[in-house]
């Protein structure tokens, strides 16, 4: 687990450095406002959801361990339905966030997860 706490870690710290890039474009560039608004949106929805679900496997790892016989699940639902608040936020609010962009965002912590692991198996590689 200390190499999937480090993961996400690093994770978190490339979303706050994305996160601050965005607010600064967001505060710069006041035509495409409405853009980074969703972008921010959406990257907030998936890290959430990233936090959420490590904190869920966690627990499972930990009911495992115990081997209690109660059921654990890793709450799709709550992470879909934080998903759909920010959508929905996008839709409510079009004038103030792009629902395209929110969409993008929501593939933020996968993305970064993915290229995070990608650099460390070329890095063990080596």
């Amino acid at each position: 687990m200390d190499e999937f706490s480090a993961t996400l870690k690093t994770v978190q710290n490339v979303f706050l450095f994305f996160l601050s890039f965005c607010l600064a474009a967001w505060a710069l560039l006041v035509d495409y406002r409405v853009y980074f608004a969703g972008i921010m949106l959406g990257s907030m929805a998936s890290m959430i959801n990233a936090r959420f679900l490590a904190w869920k496997i966690n627990k499972l790892a930990a009911a495992a361990i115990e081997q209690k016989g109660r059921k654990v699940t890793l709450g799709f639902l709550t992470r879909a339905a934080i998903a759909g608040f920010a959508g929905l936020v996008a839709v409510r609010y079009p004038e103030h966030v792009a629902l395209t962009t929110t969409i993008i965002g929501y593939f933020f912590a996968q993305l970064a997860t993915l290229v995070l692991g990608i650099l460390s198996i070329r890095k063990s590689k080596k």
